[in-house]
């Protein structure tokens, strides 16, 4: 069984109790965009577009995203200790 999974930035329960991931890949291209449009408007969207690919990096951290995941009540049963 592989248990990889793709790094989030967050995680969300939907009404049905399913939970939704924002892949921290997309996350951080959207923020970047949005930055970017932003502060083209003073000559700097490439610094801000580098800033919004940053700013949330060490959401790559497999501890951290064990984090969100735990904190988040998503979680594999068999690092639980459940069968």
């Amino acid at each position: 069984m592989n248990n990889v999974r793709k790094p989030v930035a967050h995680l969300r329960e939907d009404d049905s109790g399913k939970w939704l991931e924002h892949e921290l890949n997309e996350h951080l291209i959207g923020v970047a965009t949005i930055a970017a449009g932003f502060a083209s408007e003073f000559g700097n969207a490439d610094w801000a577009m580098a800033a919004g690919m940053l700013h949330d990096l060490g959401k790559f951290n497999p501890r951290w995203q064990e984090y969100l995941r735990m904190s988040n009540g998503d979680y594999l049963e068999e690092r639980d200790g459940q069968d």
